[in-house]
């Protein structure tokens, strides 16, 4: 898989970038892409076509591609895009996107302005740069293969965070492709926001396999509606079509409501000392045992006592400035809670080569220097992105000046302070995970 980008190297290529795209196919979510720049001495086994491999090995390798890679970049062109100027084209902005993201990461770390060849799978694209279309790149060649790692991880990841903002269609299992129970969700609930309108032509005009648009929960379109009664009729309406699916109802840990996932309702009891929670095929059951009547209810309704604190962060690529939003929330024995936003931007070029990453790491910092500040014992903090609590347990390898200091700084702040780091998923919801984000990018402006 070395030979052809070794032979290009021979000839005075230097940045060659590979490039693929995830999700041409799926009736509903975005077409995701990535474009990867490997140094000469990449060499991490496994690394294939995504598609023969396991998610946890693909998750497994995509970390170790992007903190390895020279640079790297992911572009998203979304449903309503696909929509209007069709999925080719589409596909072909996305990796437009993924290559401008690669470029300014290397000229962000000083290693070029733009990748000085373009090895795509397949599709001939005209980029503005020397372009190459390998028929099957992802099986021949090692750039274009570690791309394919990259954005399948992060498409699928994006998808299993819809699953629980649209319930219904099993997109944790199927990422939008078009399954049974992905067909079942239409005709209960019609279309979501992120269907793709032109993929589903054939099925509209199908009388025996439409969906019911007078069904509760859509609005006249066939489509989610927005406000509390949509989603208590979508709550409700899930039990009918859920019966495989499970819920889990957190009575007592650190946020009480409805989950989704076993992830996530793991994240809020593991370690947490007298939790109660329970599973149920029956939404309806769920809410019954948290005592809600009927009524929709919200993951995070309520919170035990104790401190939180929901880190963000943020990257402005024109500027090359980043940021960390923050919201600590205090609650006491009798369940009332206080709510502080902090946030705040910076100019370390060196910290920025990190993007995002590094308004996460600061993001946690600040929690911490709040927490320190104000005599607090004990902190759970909540993130994101998994390596704010991987560098700082110390599951990960800290490469650089900016992760090795963040975990020797964790240990020190946890000579005198109690700190649990608590994995959420981001954008999906969570109200204080996304005032975390609004903070960040606010300070940026």
């Amino acid at each position: 898989m070395r030979q052809h980008e070794d032979e290009l190297r021979a000839k005075g290529h230097e940045l060659i970038a590979g490039i693929d795209e995830v999700g041409r196919g799926p009736l509903a979510g975005p077409v995701y892409a990535a474009c990867v720049v490997l140094p000469e001495d990449f060499n991490v086994p496994g690394v294939n076509d995504s598609k023969k491999l396991s998610a946890k090995r693909r998750e497994e390798l995509s970390e170790i591609i992007k903190e390895q890679a020279t640079a790297y970049g992911i572009g998203i062109a979304d449903n309503k895009e696909i929509d209007e100027i069709n999925i080719l084209e589409a596909t072909k902005n996305a990796m437009r996107r993924a290559i401008k993201a690669c470029s300014a990461m290397l000229e962000d770390k000083g290693k070029g302005a733009a990748p000085d060849m373009l090895l795509v799978d397949a599709v001939k694209l005209d980029a503005g740069l020397p372009c190459e279309a390998i028929i099957k790149g992802d099986e021949k060649c090692l750039c274009i293969a570690a791309a394919s790692i990259v954005a399948k991880v992060a498409r699928d990841s994006y998808m299993t965070e819809m699953d629980s903002v649209y319930p219904g269609y099993d997109f944790a299992s199927n990422k939008g492709y078009g399954t049974a129970k992905h067909y079942e969700g239409l005709r209960t609930y019609g279309k979501s926001p992120i269907h793709r309108l032109t993929f589903l032509k054939k099925f509209d005009e199908n009388p025996a396999t439409g969906h019911d648009r007078s069904h509760a929960g859509t609005d006249n379109n066939g489509s989610y509606g927005s406000g509390a009664h949509a989603g208590s009729d979508i709550i409700k309406e899930a039990a009918k079509v859920a019966k495989s699916k499970k819920v889990y109802a957190v009575k007592k840990g650190r946020t009480t409501g409805l989950f989704m996932t076993w992830d996530d309702c793991k994240a809020q009891v593991d370690g947490f000392a007298g939790a109660e929670y329970k599973s149920f095929a029956d939404p309806a059951e769920a809410m019954a045992y948290l005592g809600l009547s009927g009524s929709a209810a919200g993951a995070g309704a309520e919170f035990p006592e104790g401190i939180r604190a929901y880190v963000d962060g943020s990257y402005d690529a024109t500027s090359g400035r980043f940021s960390c939003g923050v919201v600590i929330i205090e609650t006491d024995a009798d369940g009332n809670s206080e709510t502080t936003e902090l946030n705040s931007a910076f100019d370390d070029a060196e910290a920025a080569a990190q993007r995002n990453v590094a308004g996460e790491i600061m993001g946690s910092k600040l929690a911490i220097d709040w927490c320190m500040a104000n005599g607090v014992k004990s902190v759970e903090i909540y993130h994101d992105y998994e390596g704010i609590g991987a560098w700082a347990d110390r599951r990960w390898k800290a490469n650089n000046p900016l992760t090795q200091g963040y975990r020797d700084y964790v240990a020190e702040a946890r000579k005198t302070l109690e700190i649990k780091f608590v994995k959420v998923k981001g954008h999906s919801g969570n109200k204080y995970n996304d005032m975390a984000d609004r903070l960040a990018k606010a300070a940026l402006q």
